[in-house]
């Protein structure tokens, strides 16, 4: 099954129903006509729902005259529109009031939850029946919030037809009920679903015969489809999701590049990344399940849940094994720098009003009381608090969300880098050391990098200057619409200037800086199509295999880098801090082709094309002796490997990273700043969306003139991560590091990764 994505759902996530205003709301301005004035029973107040649907209203007794003494008796009655749920009795002494509950109807659930902010006016009829007849009205505005959601719907169905969904119980009850998916116009049979409570697990659904024959016959093999689960407890309430099904996987990593000028809804407890698109969900490839894979969700500073780190195989306690088809690179525990981070988020966790418990403060284990989860690195909390920014403004309204499998983490301890400072307190001249802790969003298998040039980064540095950073960032690796053809890359200096691609697809904004250097149709139409198996010369690397040359590095035509650029500022537009790493992967997924494509949102707009390295293989004129398509051909001379499978080995899993000088200047200002989401506004105190950095209160500027890698040919490069002490990964050659393998064996990482 592949990736997934909701494009939308109906219901919002939160546990239980809410009536807005508490348990006893201030009275509404309600008809006082004589006959409401002397009826013997009023409703005192309406308190807050139950998990179940039922709403206490508060019953008064309050006859008077010659019935002042009589018990009162009748019957509650909610209404929704020209929904009723049944009536509900009641007994009650003269001058007390008694609590009944309620129910209402499942219709009535549907009715408020489907409505405008899931809220809608309900008028609570009080009838007594003695000592005399009589009806009272109060209205409440009650708002009902799904105790569960969908949020995950496979694109394309598993070889036997399956198509999975995950399903989010927030309730502290259990989520009970069926599915069923509609395809077609055809709904298939209904599935049983039970959800634990605060839980979320992946189900399948079979789709019919009528319902397989109408996705291949339909136009591009895609259609619309609807799922809907039917919950029976802790409530009755109907919640959907719509996607769209497809024969085949687009490998779309992306959510082309956010929206402008509207507001994204969002959820109190769990982030964007978590359920849109990133909560992975196992293809046919994959062995483990969804429920181990977010078993490594963490929390973040704001409360809410995220992906997290977990490694490529993961060891079960029955002693067996199993694999998730993609990787997050180093495991961040490994970073000298780990510890300090976390303490960062629970400082920021703290200052937003978070109750945080202090495991283990050395080993940075930090749990978040109220929800009862260990803080981690969270992937995706740039994009969200970019989200709860441009909510905040309309005139800036944008929004990025990534999958879960393009999260890289990189590991640098001790990094030399090629640098000598004095220091001011000793006089003493040393090398320039630094600890470096990074997460990149690099998703190198899908058409998302060919338009969209905003990504999320995480940089945290610590330097024997004193230097230090930790930031989260939406970081700026070039203009939208536009990449940089990959052989046009400066490999030596007889190379010409880099070769810019309009493209199109994204709604993004232009950058400050930065580049995407991706390989094009083009590239490997005039190196590899065309090329020798091995290069002799830093020029000749272009024609070379992505694997020839392992002793001395190698970089191809097909070899891509995003270069990043990071600068933080001050709201007067003051520089405070600056940061260049850049980001190599040896074998993407795929290429740039054409901006001949449709988006597949059914909105009609173009996009870009791509296609996959690994068909090269098969592709006639290619040079076929060499590796690693030699391997491939070998294994499948006639049909070719699927792109997808974990046999193709352009899975994106070998990758280098360049890790440059961080320049500082910020001598005498605060340490700890708050920014927004794009680094700009940096100032002391917090404001809405901001997100808390740590910048050191020195000035390094006499000894860093530049951020930017200072080599760009292979045979020159001596600092800039070309060993990093603490990275995970398998050394696969020279400065490249292959995620994909794990004690020298396959870890079954494939596309998308």
């Amino acid at each position: 099954m592949s990736k997934t994505r909701i494009i939308r759902a109906t219901a919002i996530l939160a546990a239980g129903i809410i009536l807005l205003g508490g348990a006893t709301p201030p009275e509404p301005a309600e008809a006082k006509s004589s006959a409401a004035a002397k009826a013997p029973a009023k409703a005192l107040s309406v308190a807050q729902a139950d998990a179940q649907g039922r709403v206490a209203v508060r019953v008064g007794c309050r006859p008077t005259g010659t019935h002042k003494k009589k018990r009162c008796t009748g019957t509650v009655q909610a209404k929704v529109g020209g929904l009723s749920s049944a009536k509900t009795r009641f007994s009650v002494k003269a001058k007390r009031s008694k609590t009944v509950r309620v129910r209402l109807s499942t219709a009535q659930l549907r009715a408020i939850n489907q409505a405008k902010s899931n809220r809608r006016t309900v008028s609570f009829v009080v009838t007594s029946s003695k000592p005399r007849k009589a009806a009272v009205v109060k209205k409440r505005i009650v708002k009902v919030a799904a105790p569960g959601k969908v949020i995950d719907l496979a694109t394309t169905p598993t070889a036997d037809g399956r198509v999975g969904f995950t399903f989010a119980c927030v309730s502290t009850r259990a989520c009970t009920g069926s599915a069923t998916l509609r395809v077609g116009g055809v709904t298939s049979a209904k599935t049983a679903l039970s959800v634990a409570a605060k839980r979320t697990r992946t189900t399948f659904v079979k789709l019919s015969s009528a319902q397989l024959r109408a996705l291949e016959a339909a136009q591009g093999g895609k259609l619309g489809a609807e799922l809907t689960v039917a919950l029976t407890a802790p409530i009755r309430l109907s919640v959907t999701g719509t996607g769209a099904l497809a024969t085949e996987n687009d490998g779309d990593g992306g959510d082309g590049g956010g929206g402008h000028d509207h507001v994204l809804e969002l959820d109190p407890d769990i982030s964007q990344a978590y359920k849109a698109g990133a909560s992975w969900t196992p293809s046919s490839y994959d062995t483990c399940t969804a429920e181990e894979h977010n078993e490594f969700a963490v929390i973040g500073p704001d409360g809410k849940i995220y992906p997290g780190w977990h490694p490529p195989v993961l060891e079960r306690e029955d002693g067996g094994s199993c694999t998730f088809g993609h990787e997050h690179g180093d495991d961040p525990r490994a970073s000298d720098l780990y510890a300090w981070t976390m303490a960062q988020y629970a400082a920021e966790a703290r200052a937003g009003g978070r109750a945080i418990v202090t495991e283990d403060e050395a080993a940075g284990v930090y749990l978040d009381v109220a929800t009862d989860t260990h803080l981690g690195v969270p992937f995706g909390y740039g994009s969200e608090r970019l989200s709860e920014y441009s909510n905040a403004h309309a005139l800036e309204a944008v929004h990025r969300h990534e999958d879960d499998p393009g999260h890289k983490v990189i590991v640098s301890n001790d990094q030399e880098m090629g640098q000598q400072f004095r220091d001011p307190r000793t006089g003493a001249t040393q090398n320039l050391v630094c600890d470096f802790l990074i997460k990149i969003h690099q998703g190198s298998h899908s058409s998302d990098a060919t338009k969209n040039n905003v990504h999320e980064l995480i940089y945290a540095v610590q330097c024997n200057d004193d230097t230090e950073i930790f930031a989260t960032t939406m970081s700026s690796f070039g203009n939208a619409n536009e990449l940089t053809a990959s052989c046009s890359r400066p490999f030596n200096s007889t190379v010409a200037v880099p070769l810019d691609i309009a493209t199109v697809g994204s709604a993004l904004p232009d950058g400050i800086g930065g580049k995407r250097y991706i390989p094009t149709q083009e590239c490997l139409d005039q190196y590899v199509m065309n090329g020798t198996r091995d290069g002799s010369s830093a020029q000749d690397d272009y024609r070379g295999s992505p694997i020839a040359g392992t002793t001395g590095g190698w970089w191809w035509a097909g070899y891509e880098q995003w270069q990043s650029f990071n600068s933080i500022t001050a709201a007067d537009g003051t520089e405070i801090a600056r940061y260049e790493p850049w980001f190599g992967v040896q074998n993407p997924a795929r290429y740039y082709v054409s901006n001949d494509g449709v988006k597949a949102d059914g909105s009609g707009e173009p996009d870009t094309v791509v296609d996959y390295l690994n068909n090269l293989a098969w592709r006639e004129g290619n040079q076929q002796d060499w590796a690693p398509w030699a391997a491939q051909l070998a294994t499948s001379p006639e049909q070719p490997i699927d792109k997808n499978s974990p046999d193709s080995w352009f899975n994106g899993a070998v990758r280098d990273a360049w890790l440059a000088k961080t320049l500082v200047k910020n001598s005498g200002g605060s340490r700890v700043l708050y920014i927004d989401p794009w680094g700009r506004n940096a100032q002391s105190q917090p404001f809405t969306a901001s997100i808390r950095i740590v910048v050191s209160a020195t000035d390094n500027s006499r000894w860093v003139t530049s951020t930017e890698p200072s080599s760009t040919r292979r045979f020159l490069r001596e600092y800039e991560a070309l060993e990093r002490d603490g990275a995970t990964g398998a050394k696969a050659y020279s400065f490249f590091y292959d995620y994909g393998v794990v004690d020298g064996q396959s870890a079954g990482v494939h596309p998308p990764n």
